[in-house]
């Protein structure tokens, strides 16, 4: 499918031009722009402007003149705007040339790849890499996003109908969310349609159940609607900084509409309540997905809301034995999963599942 123009650009200078040979050709173009040259410690680095206007940072090596690293200025959804750089090391000869053995690249501080390389090949035969007719054709993607109801207990609606899942509960003077997913599209669009279920009361809070991207990716939207956010404690240096980020490159909800950010912690457990709901918070333990995660339970309803850790339609038995413990460490009773991936299941399909794969079902239910 056709991407959006900036994501078809990143991934340009990403292939092309986040390595030595890439960016080395592209500021020996006659076209390209050298400027502000300097030293930086044993480093003599220089901005690039490549023939077709991508700016990129050369670092090269005082010595041995070799390129050390590349750096470019991108746009991620989560953080805002980022400096990506790759850095080249081992470098080996190669039919007269020098290339390096092992490239890793970080986002801002955060390392997101490490590549050792097998074995380099110079002008080696390389298949068509053109994008097919139809996709250059296609129409440029536009941001929807669809919100399914379905109430799984009074005053608990399920809200699906993309790859990720939200929770709306109702409590006697205000309504608490569970889970921003994903994006701005997203969760505006979660938000707004649970607004539109209860008018009558405010929309207060936001639980979100890891940090993972795809599950906190509309904490920013959140902000911008004056929702408080819940999360583990281990969160929220995290979130903080996710807040205070600059998004220029692209204007986010909260750049559009600043708010400041409003967060409560849960450490090992929370429960909120009131005369007609109990929710109670609990952090999964041992999780060897996110030691950030939290599950919530409504023992009037016996619903557990979980994410990641059963997806009904693609069970991880990995991480099944971990739930089963949680389950039972809170000697918790379920009648009904509502995960964040997948539909509503009742334990009886859970437990088919778990002998289906062979783990052994939670004592406790």
């Amino acid at each position: 499918a056709r991407q959006p123009e900036l994501v078809a650009k990143d991934r340009r200078v990403e292939f092309l031009l986040h390595h030595p040979v890439g960016i080395v050709r592209a500021a020996l173009d006659p076209a390209a722009k050298l400027s502000n040259p300097r030293k930086s410690g044993t480093l003599d680095v220089v901005d690039v402007t490549t023939a077709q206007g991508d700016t990129l940072t050369l670092a090269v090596d005082s010595t041995t003149h070799l390129p050390v690293s590349v750096t470019s200025m991108s746009y991620n959804a989560n953080l805002g705007d980022v400096a990506i750089e790759t850095a080249f090391a081992n470098y080996q000869d190669v039919d007269g040339l020098k290339l390096p053995g092992r490239l890793t690249t970080k986002t801002d501080k955060y390392p997101t790849a490490d590549i050792t390389v097998a074995k380099n090949t110079v002008n080696a035969e390389a298949a068509d890499l053109a994008a097919p007719a139809e996709v250059k054709s296609g129409p440029a993607p536009s941001p929807t996003a669809m919100v399914t109801v379905e109430e799984v207990g009074k005053g608990i609606w399920f809200l699906a109908g993309g790859s990720h899942n939200s929770v709306l509960v109702e409590f006697a003077d205000h309504m608490e969310l569970i889970e921003a997913p994903q994006n701005d599209t997203r969760a505006l669009a979660v938000i707004a349609k649970a607004r539109e279920l209860k008018s009558d009361k405010p929309l207060t809070k936001v639980l979100v159940s890891h940090h993972h991207f795809d599950h906190s990716g509309g904490i920013r939207a959140a902000i911008s609607e004056g929702l408080t956010l819940v999360t583990h404690e281990t969160n929220k240096t995290l979130f903080e900084d996710l807040a205070q980020r600059k998004h220029s490159v692209v204007q986010d909800a909260l750049a559009k509409n600043p708010k400041p950010l409003q967060i409560e912690t849960v450490g090992n457990e929370a429960v909120v309540k009131d005369a007609g709901r109990t929710m109670q918070i609990y952090h999964v333990d041992g999780s060897n997905h996110a030691e950030s995660m939290v599950m919530v339970y409504f023992p009037a309803e016996r619903l557990l809301v979980q994410a990641d850790l059963y997806k009904p339609a693609n069970p991880n038995a990995a991480r099944l034995p971990n739930l089963i413990e949680n389950i039972q460490k809170r000697k918790v009773r379920v009648d009904r999963h509502v995960p964040l991936h997948g539909p509503v299941t009742s334990q009886a399909q859970f437990t088919k599942v778990l002998e289906t794969l062979k783990v052994p079902a939670a004592t406790s239910n």
